[in-house]
């Protein structure tokens, strides 16, 4: 009996490469940043859902807004016809049709390029954070959406998507790069009105940057932009968030920040109405509070000196340094 060997389909490694390299993060995306508990599908598909829900909310609000007219209004009555209605009627009725319409959407989405679609997996390289890219211009405002409506309702929308970040742009992790993609980011949000801000930094699998480095150019630039810009650790209007993930560099933009408990979702919707204490959910040890804190009052107080060259006298600057631990530990 002769013995046959077993065939083996290698596959083509060119492809494969690209196939991956498509899939990382890579600088120059936008889109959000999700964290979770060793659940990385589960997540991921609690993510889609919740995005492209509200994202067809803001386009129908979109278009209704565009497309309200007096020539509509005419199109509109004559739809509410009795003989359109009918016909309507018998429309809805038929289910089968419906489902295949939404399963030929489905379908085309998945079938059109990694490029062009809405919404795609990415991934970081580490543990429980999970990017998805996106097509759409403005991430801050879909996210925001989300956050208001899960605040008001506080309905759960989500069983292992924790945090939900807006992205506004991925760099390198060098301070020259961070610096120059910072600037022109931070022009939207603080060279018009004075506002309060905080930075907050959050390494994964890298140290080799700095925080407070990170926190005191930051803030340097801020405080260019518009000398009229305070820093709040406690309850700031806008809070600028670096995620600097092994080789690269995320930077988003998130008003309400502590409000919002750090775009915790489950928290937002665990929260009493009547709670006007902003907590963190989650919390760090004593040891790394310490650290945050101390970094945080340095780089806002070294900011201000500079700004106001020794206008200030010492007794103010003391008593400012004084109070300021005090709101930080309040944040926390």
């Amino acid at each position: 009996m002769e013995y046959k060997r077993k065939k083996y389909n290698y596959p083509n490694k060119e492809s494969n490469f690209k196939k991956c390299k498509s899939f990382n993060l890579e600088t120059g995306m936008t889109g959000f940043l999700c964290t979770c508990n060793f659940r990385e599908k589960d997540c991921v598909r609690d993510a889609y859902k919740l995005l492209n829900e509200f994202a067809d909310e803001i386009d129908e609000l979109n278009k209704d807004k565009i497309t309200i007219s007096t020539e509509e209004s005419s199109i509109i009555n004559e739809i509410q016809s009795p003989e359109n209605v009918e016909q309507n009627d018998s429309d809805e009725e038929d289910i089968s049709t419906a489902l295949s319409k939404e399963i030929n959407q489905l379908k085309a989405e998945s079938d059109k390029p990694i490029a062009l679609r809405r919404f795609q997996v990415v991934s970081t390289g580490v543990k429980n954070v999970v990017f998805i890219k996106t097509t759409l211009s403005n991430p801050l405002e879909l996210v925001n959406h989300i956050i208001k409506e899960l605040d008001r309702t506080k309905k759960q929308r989500s069983r292992f998507l924790l945090r939900l970040l807006p992205i506004e742009a991925v760099c390198k992790p060098y301070m020259n790069d961070i610096k120059s993609v910072a600037s022109v980011i931070l022009e939207k949000y603080f060279a018009q009105e004075p506002k309060t801000f905080s930075i907050v930094v959050n390494r994964h699998s890298n140290d080799n940057i700095r925080r407070e480095e990170i926190i005191n150019d930051l803030a340097e630039i801020i405080k260019k932009k518009n000398p009229g810009n305070r820093a709040n650790l406690k309850n700031p209007e806008i809070a600028v968030v670096v995620e600097v993930i092994r080789g690269l560099c995320l930077i988003s933009i998130a008003p309400d920040y502590y409000k919002y408990r750090k775009y915790n979702l489950l928290e937002i919707c665990a929260r009493k109405q009547n709670d006007t204490h902003v907590k963190d959910s989650d919390t760090k040890n004593l040891d790394t509070d310490k650290k945050e804190t101390e970094i945080l009052n340095k780089s806002t107080t070294d900011v201000e000196d500079t700004i106001t060259q020794d206008n200030e006298n010492d007794n103010a600057t003391k008593s400012e340094i004084s109070n300021i631990p005090e709101e930080v530990q309040d944040g926390k």
